[in-house]
């Protein structure tokens, strides 16, 4: 056993040492992470992570708690309304495991100086408008170290991954043939794998496709998504239930530039359902969404399998959560 984790350690995280290895867990151990926005979707991510044993976890949330915040939001009690989020938060999550530090910080995102950024083994926005998104993401690629941005507002939920260039051992199992007595062998393949940038990836043009292989292979949460930042790009804000008939006007003009020319490929519905319930939090899509984030940087850390690459969506209308590789 590695001196890097006690006896006491090993007992504690046995289940996944045995399921990703020692090494995966000692990096786990060694991780810093950031989570930037406390939402029912962070609640989730920083229960998970902090139950694999990352070595610290910080908050960054300069908002305080409102009644409208404890429909969702597990970690908060009545008692926490009027207090920093971040801050009421933060205790809930030392006791889910005193292993893990928990690091609080009251400053508002959008003032941190890019230094700030670099010093994490992972940094993860949530609900970020575009331009701290976008922002941020070329900090972290510049330094070459995993960027994730994610929400789960109403209905629906996504998750981008940006990790730049990652390398990961994927496991190959063979299996001898049934009359032999050879037990099956298991080839460790290392990969890497290249990710795009967020604005590399909003610049996709879908000309290419088919409408019938787009409705049949591409979620609509796609555009519906590429809509969201192109308003928040535009206007510095998201959108509210005024904007809806802005957003169905100007869908034709939106997809054109994606290259799609058939509007039905993005049902006015889910842009209603965009504006109207978009600092809506429903807990069981923040259960869901939050639980593949925290699986997928848990993977990141480990270096075992691939992670998401490079976007994940999930519709709660009709259950489907898809991977595209944009």
């Amino acid at each position: 056993m590695s001196t890097e984790i006690s006896k006491d350690e090993a007992a504690v995280y046995d289940r996944q040492i045995r399921l990703w290895g020692l090494d995966a867990q000692q990096r786990i151990g060694k991780a810093s992470i950031l989570i930037a926005g406390m939402r029912a979707l962070s609640d989730e991510v920083c229960k998970n992570i902090a139950l694999a044993g990352v070595a610290s976890i910080t908050l960054l949330d300069h908002e305080t708690v409102t009644e409208f915040d404890l429909g969702a939001q597990f970690f908060l009690t009545e008692a926490s309304v009027g207090q920093n989020r971040a801050e009421a938060a933060a205790a809930s999550i030392r006791n889910l495991n005193p292993r893990v530090q928990v690091i609080v910080d009251q400053q508002d995102v959008r003032e941190k100086p890019a230094e700030y950024f670099e010093s994490y083994s992972v940094v993860c926005l949530i609900h970020s408008e575009y331009d701290i998104i976008s922002r941020v993401d070329k900090i972290r690629r510049n330094i070459k170290k995993p960027f994730y941005a994610a929400d789960a507002f109403g209905w629906f939920g996504y998750i981008f991954c940006d990790l730049t260039e990652h390398a990961y051992i994927q496991e190959k199992k063979s299996n001898p043939h049934p009359n032999s007595k050879a037990q099956p062998t298991v080839e460790k393949i290392p990969h890497v794998e290249t990710y795009s940038s967020l604005n590399d990836s909003l610049q996709k043009n879908w000309s290419d496709m088919r409408i019938k292989a787009l409705k049949r292979r591409v979620s609509p949460l796609t555009f519906l998504m590429h809509m969201l930042f192109k308003f928040q790009r535009d206007h510095h804000r998201s959108p509210t239930n005024e904007d809806v008939e802005y957003l169905i006007k100007s869908k034709a003009t939106h997809l054109a530039d994606m290259g799609i020319e058939d509007t039905s490929v993005l049902d006015d519905r889910l842009l209603n359902d965009l504006a109207s319930l978009f600092d809506t939090e429903i807990s069981p899509v923040a259960a869901i969404v939050g639980g593949i984030l925290a699986q997928d940087i848990l993977r990141t850390l480990s270096a075992n399998e691939l992670p998401i690459q490079n976007w994940f969506y999930y519709n709660g209308l009709d259950g489907s959560g898809l991977v595209h590789k944009i």
